[in-house]
């Protein structure tokens, strides 16, 4: 038998939160990322807000090539991301632009499996926390994560953060800031946050849960003002009924909605609500094919549920060994996990699977959605591994 020791010998978390960080350096040299130049919603909003056009997004043609000097005001994304790349945009030399970015989001990396090592430390001993962070410091995925332009490192960091925070059952205003900052990176993590919270609330921690939710809201309410006084209505994201269609329609999971011509240039032809009517369209539209095709909306809720925890199999990007592989490892070992550490649904790890598979249900799956998620699937896989490794391989106590 071997102990755990043997497994990480000299190592220790400063030591493996060093190899992650160069093996993030090495895959940011290697891999050619420095020479990206798209920056996606996140990008084209932060440079019409550089160009003095407002926090806007461009019109495009059918080919969905952008049009220059034709944009809409907009509530496509919220405005965290945008505003943290927002800096990078003003530095004209590609790589140093996208060193620095990728440099950044490295360093939040860290700082959030350190905060994940924290919790799962005092959770389930130093041992199980050293499998959890080993995890989080090789796997592909997660290496890969730091060098692409979106919130997902942000996520996990602020995530990270209310996790630890949540656990040590104090500092109610810095969970209510991470929650707003959260929200405001990823509109979604509403469910998660309003589920955790609701849940603290009913067992009794109500003055720190009014405290962390008044915090919420205040850090959110400039963006929720300024589309109050811009589209009339006081809305975290303008893209609900363009997902929900990804997800409900007569073509294939995640497929865009597509109008008529006609249709689509009668409502560009008014900018300042295009991309409500456009939103509220889709909406529509997946509406009725749902009341029309209601065997089919079920059956594509097992389709959704496989293809987001499973594998998005037609996302060619998730063919590659490097992607799946280490999957196929992770998934049943975080289930192991679940069932041998006393995983309750209550508490707000569970609460963030659950919510983001019932997101994934109801609009559609993808694999960067996982992307957000499967750094904290490591905690539960961590734990399986530690479990199966103890039980047949290690003489020594589980701590």
């Amino acid at each position: 038998m071997v102990p755990d020791k043997k497994i990480f010998g000299c190592l220790n978390p400063s030591r493996l939160l060093l190899l992650a960080a160069l093996l993030r350096l090495a895959f940011m040299l290697l891999s050619g990322k420095l020479y990206n130049e798209e920056y996606w919603e996140y990008g084209e909003i932060g440079n019409q807000l550089l160009a003095g056009h407002g926090y806007s997004f461009p019109f495009t043609n059918d080919k969905l090539e952008f049009l220059p000097g034709q944009f809409y005001p907009s509530a496509l994304m919220p405005p965290g991301y945008v505003f943290f790349l927002l800096p990078f945009l003003l530095i004209s030399d590609l790589l140093l632009r996208n060193f620095l970015l990728f440099a950044l989001q490295t360093g939040l990396s860290l700082l959030a499996m350190q905060l994940v090592y924290r919790y799962a430390k005092k959770r389930f001993g130093a041992t199980t926390a050293m499998w959890i962070l080993l995890l989080q410091v090789v796997y592909p995925e997660l290496i890969y994560a730091c060098c692409t332009v979106g919130p997902t490192i942000c996520f996990h960091l602020l995530m990270a953060g209310i996790l630890y925070f949540f656990s040590e059952k104090r500092q109610a205003i810095f969970v209510g800031i991470l929650s707003g900052l959260l929200v405001l990176m990823r509109s979604e993590a509403i469910l998660s946050i309003g589920l955790m919270l609701m849940l603290a609330f009913l067992v009794g921690e109500r003055k720190s849960i009014l405290i962390s939710g008044i915090t919420l809201l205040l850090c959110i309410s400039p963006w929720l003002i300024r589309n109050q006084l811009v589209f009339g209505k006081p809305m975290l994201s303008a893209s609900v009924g363009v997902n929900f269609f990804r997800g409900n329609n007569a073509g294939e999971i995640g497929d865009w909605p597509v109008l008529p011509a006609a249709e689509m240039n009668a409502l560009k032809e008014n900018p300042a609500h295009f991309e409500q009517a456009f939103d509220a369209t889709s909406l529509q539209m997946a509406t009725n094919w749902i009341q029309e095709n209601p065997q089919k909306f079920l059956l594509r809720l097992g389709e959704k549920g496989l293809r987001f925890w499973l594998l998005d199999w037609p996302d060619p990007r998730t063919h590659s060994p490097l992607y799946w592989l280490p999957w196929l490892l992770c998934l049943p070992m975080g289930i192991m996990g679940l069932k041998q550490s006393d995983f309750r649904l209550k508490e707000p790890l569970s609460i963030l699977f659950l919510s983001y598979t019932l997101i994934a249900l109801i609009f559609f799956p993808q694999a960067r959605y996982l992307s957000l998620v499967k750094f904290f699937w490591m905690i539960p896989a961590g734990t399986g591994i530690r479990f199966f490794y103890q039980k047949y391989f290690s003489a020594s106590p589980a701590d």
